[in-house]
Formats: C-alpha cells, sequence, structure tokens
C-alpha cells in the first residue's frame, strides 16, 4: 500500500485500525476553530484528543478536514495543515485506501 497517513500518538479515534479509506475531504480556511466554528467544538475535541485525555494543539491557518473509515469499518476525521505537500497527498485520493502509521506506539 504506496499511501500513509501519519499520526503522532495512537489516538483514541483510530481505534487501533491499520489502514482505512479516505472518503471525504473538506476545506477550513483561516480557522481559530473555537472563534470561528464554536458549533463544530465537540468535533475539534474528538479529533484532537490523546491517549492520555490531553489536546493535540492545533494552530489558526488553513486545514484540509479529511475523513476515513477504517478496516474495522470505524470513521475518523483528520486536521491536516492546507499546504502544497498535503494537497498531494490526499486531494485526488479520495476512494483510496491508507496505510495508518503510528509514529510513537508507546504515547
Amino acid at each position: 500500500m504506496a499511501n500513509k497517513i501519519e499520526f503522532k500518538c495512537n489516538f483514541p479515534k483510530l481505534c487501533n485500525q491499520a489502514n482505512a479509506k479516505l472518503v471525504w475531504i473538506d476545506e477550513i480556511r483561516d480557522c481559530d476553530f473555537i472563534l470561528k466554528y464554536p458549533h463544530l467544538k465537540a468535533l475539534f475535541e474528538y479529533d484532537r484528543k490523546q491517549p492520555d485525555g490531553k489536546f493535540y494543539n492545533i494552530n489558526r491557518g488553513d486545514y484540509l478536514l479529511l475523513f476515513f473509515v477504517g478496516d474495522k469499518g470505524i470513521m475518523f476525521s483528520t486536521l491536516r495543515r492546507d499546504n502544497p505537500s498535503n494537497r498531494s497527498k490526499y486531494i485526488n485520493k479520495i476512494g483510496k485506501w491508507f496505510e495508518v502509521e503510528i509514529k510513537n506506539e508507546n504515547a
């Protein structure tokens, strides 16, 4: 499998899935998430929650909101900076499978 998506730790949202199909992409522009999108607060908390219960910090900026369905049939989202590198990795890959790679298995 040539496509990979990396995570800094085994976020609870991943449910230990090893592979996932990209099913949807949305763009979020100039985002200060809590101030600009208070109705999405629960999504952003779910998306950023780490195994230790703390939340991964997301800075203001432009993001791609990616939705995947994993090999256990469980959907999860992830936010990625909207930049040329991430656009080339994800934009034209809806329907493609990605290997879920955890950078730090112990986290």
